[in-house]
């Protein structure tokens, strides 16, 4: 197999077929081979496979389907002739029976385009085309239903046995099947097959990296295995994935494994912990609608954290041997990795398939080659389908798209408001083992995994379910809190509680309300739950919800994951609306990794990006984030005197410590108990909000300092006493104490830097303390001052400072750890005044 083969299958290993055999069937016979990666002689054949083509008019290098690969751009009215050397067969005195592949990328759609002509004199019409709508065929065989785009690679491999069958299969996949042609009729080879060729202009420029020939028609499993790049044809109505293999209701000792057949004669699955097998399940099958029927095996008795072979048993026949790998039980000290998704629905199922084929790639480069060993589960937060009463939708939108995965990794998924509660959606999904209710079992959920807890809920039918589900959660919540295995809570729906894409642009009700309003409250009580994963909204958004525990342990994250492939919600579309608690906002499709270190009690999750029509991205991290169970919250900040000037107040604080720097609260107010705040407010290190004239996120809080915030001194009465304080929240959502107060006149008029100053001496904080506290102190002039402690015989015990100052706000810690616990005194001197106070040291 070649470099490109093997890039190719890392990069684009999805399949659709109707019938699942056993066996892998070779492809290597190809009688001919061209792969353009020798600049030198472009036109030459791999070694072994065929002779040269021949140019006739002009070719120029180009780039390849991946980097390091070469192909050919042959120029309009310019063709190859491909001599094949296949003697005459099927029945025939020309090649009746072959197989043509072609990698082709072409640059715009508003030209016809020829693949190739049978005619050696190129004196008649080509044979097969890509017309203006970019769809393929030729009137005599049937054109495509499913229609290619400019500036993409694909696959066209055309299997031909004249007299029986004519098909084209582009990526794999059967795009069309054709109309059976005669015996040495038009479609049959003569010496030589045209690759491009029209005789009257209808052959346009056109890119190709790969051209292969055999003197055989390819069966629909050998296309199959030659995969391509990745795009999904949707199936006919009616037409299923037949044993092809969806894994579901993931546990340590058990698994769902379910597929599609259309007979009924036999349910079962072989496995066992080597390609050899050796045990066998037996299961059912049901009619989910029309003559879809979903065979369903529940392999039990497993082991945990093992890899486990097995093959899919039915009256089709049986499918491949795949394999999976048990979740891991609560002894395991390792690493748990969920691949997250949303909103992969869509007629065109092309961005779907994009997202996933990335995914798997992003998979395989950090991790290795085997799916299931490094991906536990796949969590996809609802709108599988574009309408959940259309049953062929189930396969051509879901789980042909996921077919790459689903093999080998458990997926879980909650319902979206495009299946809405529809019950093929019900009949599909098997949760009943994770479900409080059997009743409801598909419309919310738990499991755990190791230290992780996730929780799936429905939040389409609020009206039916949402009592007994938020009684549910009453009930989860706070037992999950109490279980001193469980680290971390994921939570799973499909609706938001707020967006900024959409904004004002939609009513909020239903979905939306419930989340807000039930939902979020309870989640607020626990400080486990760390994130609430959703879509709805078709981009990606990331906020934070403060929590009631937050000072013990931390706030949770809301993230919109919703860029799965659906048609973009694109900035302006809607009328937009910035909401403080969304901290970034992107119009991107996206998948999200979350890996969790269940030893060192740490999640850290990523957001990767395949951008939009307008600025497309080549899988780029656009963000991450992360919580630490173990790490303690910032120290309590320490604020300085403000700068005033007539149009501004500037806070000053200081830096914090550890963590770097996420939100800071400040509020102000005219009494030191800040009953009536002036301000009080929350500011984050970011606010990612709209794109530019180039399409690049803007960030309204871009060089933003948050030790030094301002505020334009309209919000304070001239000549009036403020006072203020402020606490830091790092990126690990945990909150520092409040800060010293300190007070501050709104006066613009004192000295040549408009500043007012005045002698003060603070209380330390924090009092008592042990063994570290801060001394903050203002001075209003230049001079020498002293700043010392003494214990309550006047004894002095320490020079803190002894330093010539300018006016202005100053900090000094002071470390007791040598010192035995007791009442001690800190005195400022200096100007001819003198200040001081007292503090306790409590060890």
């Amino acid at each position: 197999m070649t470099l490109k083969k093997i890039l190719y299958s890392i990069l684009c290993g999805f399949f659709l077929v109707d019938i699942i055999v056993a066996n892998d069937l070779s492809t290597n016979d190809r009688v001919g081979w061209w792969n353009f990666n020798d600049t030198t002689n472009v036109v030459s054949s791999l070694s072994g496979y065929g002779i040269p083509l021949e140019l006739v008019g002009t070719q120029q290098v180009a780039a390849g389907p991946v980097e390091g690969d070469f192909a050919a751009k042959i120029g309009a009215g310019s063709y190859y002739k491909l001599r094949h050397q296949i003697l005459p067969n099927g029945g025939g005195n020309l090649v009746n029976e072959y197989s043509v592949q072609i990698d082709f990328k072409i640059e715009s759609l508003d030209v016809w385009h020829c693949m190739y002509q049978t005619t050696v004199a190129n004196n008649n019409d080509g044979d097969c085309f890509i017309n203006t709508n970019g769809y393929i065929g030729v009137a005599a065989t049937g054109y495509s239903t499913y229609a290619v785009k400019a500036d993409e690679w694909y696959r066209l491999i055309v299997s031909v046995k004249n007299g029986t069958q004519y098909k084209y299969y582009l990526d794999g996949q059967l795009l069309t099947n054709g109309t059976v042609q005669a015996v040495d009729g038009r479609f049959a080879l003569d010496s030589l097959l045209l690759m491009f060729a029209d005789e009257n202009g209808e052959d346009n420029s056109i890119i190709v990296s790969e051209i292969g020939i055999w003197d055989r028609a390819l069966s629909g499993q050998e296309i199959s295995n030659l995969d391509g790049f990745g795009h999904k044809i949707p199936t006919a109505p009616g037409t299923q994935l037949i044993l092809v293999p969806y894994l579901q209701e993931p546990f340590p000792n058990s698994v769902y494994v379910c597929w599609h057949d259309t007979l009924a004669t036999t349910t079962s699955v072989e496995y066992g912990t080597t390609e050899s097998l050796g045990q066998v399940t037996t299961g059912t099958s049901e009619i989910i609608a029309d003559d879809y029927r979903w065979n369903s095996v529940k392999l039990t008795d497993l082991l945990p954290n093992t890899e486990y072979f097995y093959k899919a048993i039915s009256g089709s026949g049986e499918s491949k041997i795949y394999n999976f790998k048990t979740l891991p039980d609560s002894s395991f000290k390792g690493k748990l990795r969920f691949l997250l998704l949303s909103d992969t629905h869509n007629s065109d199922t092309t961005m779907p398939v994009k997202v996933l084929t990335a995914a798997k790639k992003k998979i395989q480069e950090l991790y290795g080659p085997n799916l299931q060993d490094d991906i536990n589960v796949v969590l996809h937060s609802g709108d599988l389908v574009m309408s959940g009463s259309i049953i062929s939708q189930y396969t051509d939108q879901y789980f042909a798209v996921m077919s790459d995965i689903s093999p080998y990794v458990p997926f879980m998924t909650v319902t979206g408001n495009h299946e809405a509660e529809n019950q093929s959606y019900y009949k599909y999904m098997h949760y009943d083992d994770v479900a409080p209710f059997v009743t409801y079992a598909e419309r919310f959920w738990s499991f755990k995994v190791a230290n992780t807890l996730i929780m799936g809920l429905n939040s389409n039918a609020v009206t039916s379910v949402g009592i007994l589900q938020t009684l549910w959660l009453n009930q989860i919540l706070p037992q999950a809190q109490a279980d001193s295995t469980i680290d971390f809570i994921f939570v799973m729906s499909h609706h938001f509680s707020v967006t900024e894409l959409w904004g004002e642009g939609i009513t909020f009700d239903g979905g939306p309300k419930y989340i807000t309003n039930q939902v979020y409250p309870l989640f607020k009580k626990y400080s486990k739950v760390v994130q609430h994963s959703y879509g709805h909204t078709h981009g990606y958004e990331r906020g934070t919800i403060e929590s009631e525990d937050a000072d013990s342990y931390g706030d949770f994250r809301i993230i919109c994951g919703g860029g799965g492939g659906g048609s973009m919600d694109r900035w302006g579309l809607y009328v937009n609306n910035d909401y403080p608690s969304i901290q970034i906002t992107l119009d991107d499709y996206c998948f999200q990794i979350i890996e969790v270190d269940v030893e060192n009690k740490i999640y850290e999750s990523t957001m990767y990006s395949l951008g939009n029509a307008d600025k497309p991205r080549d899988i780029e991290v656009r963000d991450h984030w992360y919580r630490k169970f173990n790490q303690p919250a910032p120290q309590t900040p320490v604020t300085y005197h403000p700068i005033v000037d007539s149009n501004k107040v500037t806070f000053n604080t200081s830096e914090i410590s550890g963590d770097s720097l996420m939100t800071v609260k400040i509020q102000v107010a005219e009494d030191e108990n800040f009953i009536n705040a002036v301000i009080d407010t929350m500011i984050d290190w970011k606010d990612i909000y709209g794109v530019d004239e180039n399409f690049d996120p803007v960030d309204l809080n871009k060089d933003i300092d948050l030790t030094k915030l301002s505020f334009e001194s309209s919000n304070f009465i001239s000549g009036s006493l403020y006072y203020y304080r402020v606490k830091y929240r790092d990126h690990n959502l945990k909150w520092s104490g409040w800060s010293n107060v300190t007070s501050f006149n709104n006066v613009t008029d004192v000295d040549d830097n408009n500043i007012l100053l005045e002698y003060a001496l603070k209380q330390n904080y924090p009092n008592p303390f042990n063994p570290v506290t801060n001394i903050n102190f203002s001075v209003a002039a230049a001079g020498q001052y002293v700043l010392k402690v003494y214990n309550v015989l006047g004894q002095e015990i320490k020079t803190l400072m002894q330093d010539f100052l300018q006016p202005g706000s100053y900090n000094i810690s002071f470390d007791g750890s040598d010192l035995a616990s007791g009442v001690y005194l800190y005195q400022l001197s200096g100007s001819n005044k003198i200040f001081t106070k007292k503090m306790i040291l409590m060890k």
